[in-house]
Parts: C-alpha cells; structure tokens; sequence
C-alpha cells in the first residue's frame, strides 16, 4: 500500500488466436449486461463465459468475455443469453478481435489491435441475428 504503483505487460510470443465480446444490454437488460451468459461455439468446442463485474474489495475485472481459440481461425458463433430472457445467435467474422454486440442489434463495432477494424465487421441480417431467440418464444 505504501510501494509505488506497478504496470505489468503479459508480453508473451504466442500467436494463438481469440475473440473478446463486449456486450450491451438493452430494454430489460442492465446497459453493461451484467448476467449475461456467452456461448461461443467454434473449432469443434462449446465455451462459455459470463459477464461479471467486480472481483474482490477495492477492484473490478475486465467485464469484456474473452475466449482462447488455439490455432482455428474461424471465430464461429455466440450464443448470448441476455439477462432480460432473449437470447441473440451472432456469426462472428473474424478471429483476433474485440467486438461490441448491442442486445438485439448484432455486432455495432470491432477493434483490431486496440484501433476501429479498417473493413468493420459486418453483422449478419437480422433475419439470421434473431433466428434462434424467436424460435425460442
């Protein structure tokens, strides 16, 4: 508590591939969708992760869901269980990405190497978007 602060860097020469989702609620779900629950479905595996705030006293995590992807290099598919009980089925385009998905919208941006994508990611029609959260009411 009395040290000076320390900025570490995970500097490490892996080239494995990954995708990070931040995800935003909408109408019945809280704006940093908190509870929601990810499936990412790509290179022959099921993940899942969820969004969660807070870690431990005087501390927060990244509330972005980040998933390892080994050496695939199809990002696949996310299953996102939204807190307010829709669900939304969102194709991924691209490996190495962040992607911000909006609750009933798809994919409304994407950073490569911390910066806008030059050719941003493109969201599948909405007709494919909803699919699985329709058949589901």
């Amino acid at each position: 508590m009395d040290g000076v602060p320390v900025l570490l860097r995970n500097v490490n020469p892996d080239r494995h591939h990954w995708v990070e989702l931040k995800l935003i609620g909408g109408p019945g779900s809280p704006r940093d969708a908190v509870g929601a629950t990810v499936y990412l479905n790509a290179a022959g595996m099921r993940q899942r992760g969820n969004v969660l705030s807070g870690g431990s006293y005087l501390s927060s995590n990244d509330m972005r869901v980040h998933f390892g992807l080994g050496d695939a290099t199809d990002a696949g598919t996310a299953e996102i269980h939204w807190p307010s009980g829709k669900r939304d089925t969102v194709p991924l385009p691209e490996v190495d990405r962040i992607y911000t998905i909006t609750e009933r919208q798809g994919i409304t941006g994407a950073l490569c190497s911390g910066k806008p994508c030059a050719e941003p990611a493109a969201s599948a029609p909405a007709s494919t978007r909803h699919a699985a959260a329709q058949a589901a009411h």
